[in-house]
């Protein structure tokens, strides 16, 4: 597949998937409505590996490699899931655009990757400057937006230091046996704590059952599956991109479809926020143009 498709089905894919996630609990709850996602994109993904007469890989490194995966998925996802219900799905975006920044502070705590150049560290002060602004407004509204956003924010922490340890774990496994392991892993999860906070199928709306499918089948499989061949088949410079531009589209939609509104104050954040993340990751090319 041409690498312009995937680039913009998985832009496409984030920039959806915090609105279909809000979506996803109306009339319904967010446990529900993430252990159903997660168990019909396990159900796909199974038939996919019998599609294809592929096995799921077993070794002691792979298992490994899915354990890691599946705690992510379950913990990032519920998280999102329950800060979805007091927080905007384009502030949920924007959080998850630091993703790239904290990665290279846990892949200079766990990989001793180089983290410290100027482009780098400026580029974390404005991210965090942005959150940290973002921050400030919420605190002073709810209690309950409160928490929603530090949930999201430690989800985004998470997400991050999982993919490090992926890195580190370094499984030469494919995409599919990785979000298949994860979803495996992850579903029983799902399901013990559904049923301890809840334990009851309420009842939904059409809307949200189509959001659930909708996340099931483009957020749990396709979006994991392109994002993967992605990494592996485009620069990293392309993919930089995505983190950048998906939180624009995310608010756009937010606003047009969810009648999502922004302060000044979260716009002055929300810009620090790009300013630092753009700056993170194209600050040390511009600069070795000028030293060149």
């Amino acid at each position: 597949m041409p690498i312009y498709l995937v680039f913009l089905s998985v832009v496409a894919i984030w920039s959806t998937t915090p609105l279909a996630i809000q979506w996803s609990t109306l009339g319904s709850s967010f446990n529900f409505g993430v252990a159903s996602r997660m168990i019909i994109g396990l159900g796909i993904c199974l038939i996919l590996l019998l599609i294809k007469q592929q096995k799921l890989n077993t070794s002691k490194i792979a298992i490994s490699n899915y354990i890691y995966a599946g705690l992510g998925v379950f913990v990032t996802m519920s998280l999102v899931y329950y800060s979805s219900q007091s927080i905007s799905s384009g502030i949920i975006s924007v959080v998850f655009g630091l993703t790239p920044i904290i990665t290279g502070v846990f892949a200079l705590l766990i990989l001793k990757e180089s983290f410290f150049k100027f482009h780098k560290m400026a580029g974390l002060l404005l991210g965090l400057a942005g959150l940290v602004t973002i921050f400030n407004h919420t605190l002073n509204a709810t209690a309950e937006i409160g928490l929603g956003l530090l949930a999201v924010t430690f989800a985004m922490a998470f997400q991050s230091f999982i993919s490090v340890k992926l890195k580190q774990i370094n499984a030469h496994i494919s995409a599919l046996e990785t979000t298949t392991g994860a979803l495996i892993v992850s579903v029983p999860l799902f399901i013990i704590s559904w049923l301890l906070i809840e334990g009851t199928i309420p009842t939904t709306t059409l809307k949200a059952v189509l959001s659930i499918g909708y996340l099931a089948v483009f957020g749990s499989v396709i979006g994991f599956m392109s994002y993967y061949y992605l990494i592996r088949h485009a620069s990293v410079r392309v993919v930089g991109i995505v983190p950048l531009i998906t939180p624009v589209f995310a608010l756009l939609l937010g606003s047009a479809l969810n009648y999502e509104t922004l302060t000044t104050t979260q716009l002055s954040g929300i810009i620090l926020v790009f300013i630092g993340l753009g700056y993170y990751e194209y600050g040390g090319r511009s600069m070795e143009r000028k030293n060149g």
